[in-house]
């Protein structure tokens, strides 16, 4: 009997030591989101057709072209041009108009590509969907021409229009530098097959936006 009551007293202070030394186990912590663990998309750059004068004006800025804004003006409900915001640019005057569409737009300017501007016409003027961009000062004489300055600015204008107006069209008082393409590797060079190319990343991001 004895050794009973003293092997269950060694039980009982075996199981209040081991209830004494455990730990109640510690939550796991909730992983918070952090925006940088996510790729972001960039918007495509590209405008819809038909565009406004407006989100051509903002996209101008977001391109980081120096346009500062003089004044706006409306048309009359359902007149020809909507809209056009009057800007500088350069040191030149620089106008945004927005018509109905590429139709009505082509009809109000009888626009040819490639002609060159007269008298009462802006030096340099590009026509992508429903929008003309008329940028250098219009008088009764004949354009004027850009200086190398005007022309590095004319060739940023017409590179930041294209990505976010093509087809795009111009009409200069001068020609303007388009940008060199990048060479592309002749099939026939080399008989023995190289490695498989990886595709790169494409110039107008995809959704973007």
């Amino acid at each position: 009997m004895a050794r009973g009551w003293a092997f269950a007293a060694v039980v009982a202070a075996t199981m209040l030591v081991a209830a004494c030394s455990a730990v109640a186990p510690k939550p796991l912590p909730t992983p918070s989101p952090s925006p940088f663990h996510y790729a972001v998309a960039t918007p495509y750059p590209h405008l819809t057709d038909p565009a406004t004068a407006d989100s051509l004006y903002l996209a101008l800025l977001a391109e980081a072209l120096a346009v500062a804004p003089v004044n706006a003006s409306v048309g009359a409900p359902g007149r020809d041009p909507v809209k056009r915001i009057n800007a500088t640019y350069a040191g030149w005057p620089l106008a945004i108009s927005q018509f109905r569409s590429a139709k009505t737009l082509q009809a109000a300017t009888r626009w040819r590509a490639g002609a060159k501007p007269g008298v009462r016409e802006a030096p340099i003027e590009f026509i992508g969907q429903n929008i003309l961009v008329q940028w250098g000062p219009i008088t009764k004489a004949s354009p004027a021409k850009p200086d190398a300055t005007q022309l590095a600015a004319a060739r940023a204008l017409r590179d930041a229009l294209d990505r976010l107006l093509s087809p795009l069209s111009a009409r200069t008082i001068v020609p303007i530098p388009t940008p060199t393409p990048l060479p592309t590797a002749d099939p026939s060079a080399s008989s023995s097959p190289g490695p498989s190319a990886t595709p790169g990343p494409s110039t107008r991001a995809s959704v973007k936006p």
